[in-house]
């Protein structure tokens, strides 16, 4: 979920963040994998193949993988093929090439990984997301 920032006075700057991509990325990796529970997946257009949830899930394992390894194994200079043997490869096809959904399924895992990714602007914008994806969810019996 986004967190509301309180409006700091004015000349305040805002507080500094020390984040590495890897914190960054694990910080979505908790949610990634509890929507990947078989509640998340039950029902919404079972066995019914569809290239965009199928190369979210893909992503999610990556990730998975990615956290798996030790911290003390990943520096600056083998960050970048660590990604690429995980999640990179899923993670460029969501980026420069996303496929279709072709199912209910898919778009209730898109609208899923759009949440999960916490860099929706507005908490509207969210909120209204949310409630489509409860309505699938309930639709579907997932």
């Amino acid at each position: 979920m986004l967190k509301n920032i309180a409006a700091l006075a004015e000349g305040e700057a805002l507080p500094a963040a020390n984040f590495s991509r890897r914190l960054a990325l694990l910080g979505g990796l908790l949610a990634a994998a509890l929507a990947a529970t078989p509640r998340a997946h039950a029902g919404v257009n079972k066995g019914q193949a569809d290239p965009l949830a199928d190369a979210i899930a893909e992503y999610r394992a990556g990730m998975a993988d990615f956290a798996a390894i030790p911290s003390e194994l990943i520096d600056m200079e083998n960050e970048e093929k660590f990604v690429m043997a995980t999640y990179g490869p899923a993670f460029e096809r969501l980026w420069s090439d996303c496929p279709p959904a072709t199912s209910l399924r898919g778009v209730a895992e898109a609208i899923r990984f759009t949440i999960e990714s916490q860099s929706i602007c507005c908490s509207s914008s969210e909120n209204t997301l949310q409630a489509a994806l409860a309505f699938l969810e309930q639709e579907l019996g997932s």
